[in-house]
């Protein structure tokens, strides 16, 4: 009998000492930080601020969030804030170093240049462009951007059910937690990593909207753009009102053929339509396709994915938050610059 306790308590002990390894493991293979309440509603919701986070899921990367909860190297200082970056996990950019997002390469472009402020990022996983648009008005206020405020969109077909929403400030508020876990479990690395890979395997989307989109035809598209730039009027309004220019860019992912060449996953008809109806109403859109297309071309660089996903899939890479940067940096020196 007393042989057979000490065989369970060894059993139990390599458990928990497996168990405490593989945790280990997970705090440095995934370990997200939690979200919060955003009481400002700059942002549905925002990491736990001083958080560490740590994945290696795509890419590999750590970092510490700031006092506010994003992911940014420091909190504005006594020059504020010149531009601010609203977007989804693309913008959050948890997938590559601090140091290497398109906000934090912007912010040395503009400082090299000597300009005042800093470059802050507010992106937030799930942010959709309708959702970002829904809160602008409130993050706008809270941050005070001097210059600009610049959208990401990782679409243009965009439902419009979603737009009319965020017109009316009406989106259902994302959730504060992403693992529905009880308390004593969420924090746990392993379990985090573990309910990631379910979540994977059942067809869960970090950034997915359910929303059904418009479909847009020839015999419609005039209407379409329309209801469109009626929205994007009314984005350009809100900034107007604060004092700064508003940006929209989009990423495309590239899908790769056969042949080895890569061609953009842009529905035409749709980038068309919302390059029209920005350009009707004065919104500055950076559509990046062709800055994509002319990377891969030269170095076959892929902005999305990383060497440890598949190619050209997935989350922005640390050379398509470069490409980023650059060009929204070139597109504000062609206004005048930061300050002017």
């Amino acid at each position: 009998m007393k042989e057979k306790w000490k065989t369970v308590l060894k059993c139990a002990a390599g458990a928990l000492a497996a168990l405490a390894v593989l945790n280990l493991f997970c705090a440095w293979y995934y370990n997200p930080t939690a979200y919060e309440w955003d009481e400002a509603r700059a942002t549905d919701t925002i990491r736990t601020p001083g958080a560490f986070t740590s994945r290696a899921t795509e890419g590999f990367a750590w970092m510490r969030m700031d006092a506010n909860g994003y992911n940014n190297a420091e909190t504005p200082g006594e020059d504020g804030v010149s531009v601010l970056m609203m977007g989804s996990s693309h913008t959050e950019a948890l997938n590559v170093m601090q140091d290497e997002s398109a906000s934090a390469r912007l912010n040395e472009l503009l400082a090299a240049d000597g300009a005042d402020g800093m470059v802050y990022n507010i992106g937030i996983s799930s942010h959709s462009l309708a959702r970002c648009v829904a809160n602008l008005d409130r993050a706008l206020e809270r941050f005070a951007p001097s210059d600009y405020v610049v959208l990401e969109t990782q679409d243009v077909e965009l439902p419009l059910a979603s737009l009319a929403l965020a017109y009316n400030d009406s989106l259902e508020r994302l959730s504060a937690t992403d693992v529905p876990l009880p308390d004593w479990l969420t924090g746990q690395p392993l379990s985090r990593a573990l309910y990631r890979q379910i979540a994977s395997l059942t067809g869960g989307e970090e950034d997915a909207d359910d929303s059904e989109s418009f479909e847009l035809t020839e015999e419609n598209y005039d209407d379409y753009v329309g209801m469109l730039g009626f929205w994007l009027e009314s984005v350009r309004e809100t900034a107007e009102e604060h004092g700064v220019e508003v940006i929209i860019y989009y990423h495309p992912h590239l899908v790769l053929q056969e042949d080895g060449s890569a061609v953009p996953s842009t529905p035409e008809l749709y980038l068309q339509a919302f390059a029209e109806a920005a350009s009707r109403v004065g919104v500055t859109f950076l559509d990046l396709t062709q800055d994509f297309l002319d990377a891969y071309e030269s170095g076959h660089i892929l902005p999305h994915g990383f060497v440890n996903t598949a190619a050209g899939e997935g989350h922005l890479n640390a050379e398509g938050h470069e490409i980023i940067a650059r060009a929204l940096y070139e597109i504000i020196q062609e206004e005048g610059g930061v300050g002017a």
